[in-house]
């Protein structure tokens, strides 16, 4: 029968096997004690065995960055996601976090991933780390599994439904440009200028804004192509879509016909190369600027005209928008590039009709002063985006698709801590700021214990948000 002994050494606790082995010498049993390591979870059995190299020595600065990587660490287990967050990859769990916490913190190549860990509380709250260049590589690669990712996608779209609920998606995609040799990099075009890149979806929970799922692909497979593959792959993970809202790019025939077909709501911005639009704007352009279409947003004042419209024999809405100052704007520059040749007269005065107008196409009817606040709320999704194309160092660096597929993954981690913690902030803070400001502050290092320095009033505030507590950490 096997049993584990805890010693408690120089204050420190070691763990051992002590196993009960027949001796046939002397015809009996004795004890053999066969030493396991320092502990690191008792209850979890967990142990760091290091002349194993099992782990690596993260200790032996004294003094340490605390704030930051302890207030995310809190807000990941104050969340609804904690337990989730702890199941990923368990065997490489504290690496997979501790990156996390570095691509929030720091967003730098993954070189300096191990040199910034050796000098953050991290390395304490992370003790079986390794995050040294190679073995970062092979975290990645595993956490790209495909296995590891339905696994993944399963728990956490039923834990955000579950809480929420789903009013509806938002899907967007971009451009990762990139120069490794494989199936999912090829030649995008993007203002006229052609580079190797992989095209990234991003899936969002419209009402919340909370990323919900990603897909990737080759960048030369045309956006209008990929709605009906996300929409299917998000039934399996089971959100049934009953509303989107998507970039002007999936604007195609089979695309919103598949919408109509499937009972999916939709709103989306009409190509301003597309016939409907130019008959739209010139039939309605001359009578729209009345008072009845005026509409205030925020400190825009703009008209907004709808007229019902058939959009492949199915009836949908067309809402005319004029944005008074960006028509004046446009007015004015087109003038003047006219006056110095910049252009002709006649160019200038051909899209005259046009300026400072868009349209926006809904599937169901929409009130006037609702248009532009639920179409704004793309750029949320965008900002997704933006946050995605820093942490993931554009141009990528890394050589295979286990390991491109692991990037993703560990990014989109750190959107969901991302959006979890400016959520807890509130309107209070930016994520910015609030880890810049809780990254001064400190802590010491001793053989039996940590002590914290004192916090600032700013970083009260924001423990006080985070719901940090007082809780000592352990060493």
């Amino acid at each position: 029968m096997r049993k584990v002994k805890i010693k408690l050494i120089n204050g420190k606790k070691y763990a051992y096997d002590m196993k009960s082995v027949w001796d046939k010498t002397q015809k009996r049993y004795r004890k053999k004690t066969v030493y396991l390591g320092r502990v690191i979870d008792e209850e979890k059995g967990i142990y760091e065995k290091l002349n194993r190299g099992v782990s690596r020595d993260y200790g032996s600065e004294l003094i340490l960055d605390y704030g930051d990587s302890a207030s995310i660490d809190r807000c990941i287990n104050n969340s609804i996601y904690g337990r989730l967050f702890k199941s990923i990859l368990f065997k490489h769990n504290d690496s997979v976090m501790g990156l996390i916490c570095y691509k929030l913190i720091q967003s730098k190549a993954m070189d300096h991933a191990e040199t910034w860990f050796r000098g953050n509380y991290a390395s304490k709250l992370y003790p079986k780390a390794n995050l040294s260049s190679q073995r970062i590589s092979g975290i990645l690669k595993a956490l790209g599994s495909e296995k590891e990712r339905r696994k993944f996608f399963k728990s956490y779209i039923s834990t955000t439904i579950s809480l929420d609920g789903t009013s509806g998606v938002m899907t967007d995609s971009t451009g990762m440009p990139n120069e490794i040799s494989f199936s999912l990099s090829a030649g995008g075009n993007h203002g006229g200028e052609s580079e190797r890149e992989t095209r990234l979806i991003m899936v969002v929970e419209r009402s919340t804004g909370v990323p919900l799922y990603f897909r990737y692909m080759a960048g030369n497979i045309v956006d209008v192509s990929t709605l009906s593959d996300t929409i299917a792959e998000l039934k399996e993970m089971g959100v049934d879509t009953a509303f989107a809202l998507i970039d002007a790019g999936y604007y195609s025939e089979s695309n919103v016909t598949e919408l109509y077909d499937n009972n999916i709501s939709f709103v989306t911005r009409l190509p301003a190369e597309r016939t409907l639009y130019k008959e739209l704007i010139k039939e309605h352009s001359a009578d729209m600027e009345g008072v009845d279409n005026m509409v205030s947003y925020g400190r825009r004042v703009l008209y907004i005209k709808t007229v019902e419209v058939e959009l492949f024999s199915h009836t949908a809405y067309a809402h005319i928008v004029c944005d008074i100052k960006r028509k004046a704007d446009e007015l004015t520059r087109g003038f003047i590039a006219a006056k110095q040749d910049a252009i002709s007269m006649d160019e200038f005065s051909k899209n005259m009709l046009c300026r400072g107008k868009f349209i926006i196409l809904s599937s169901e009817e929409i009130p006037k002063e609702e248009v532009m606040p639920l179409y704004d709320t793309r750029q949320y999704a965008e900002n997704l985006f933006g946050i995605s194309k820093n942490n993931l160092e554009l141009p990528l660096r890394v050589h295979s698709v286990e390991t491109f597929r692991g990037y993703l993954m560990l990014n989109f981690l750190a959107l969901i801590v991302h959006k979890e913690y400016t959520r807890a902030l509130g309107n209070d803070y930016s994520f910015e700021e609030a880890i810049m400001e809780m990254s001064n502050q400190k802590c010491k290092v001793y053989d039996n214990n940590i002590i914290i320095s004192e916090p600032t009033k700013k970083a009260k505030h924001l423990a006080s948000l985070l719901n940090m507590g007082v809780k000592k950490p352990e060493i």
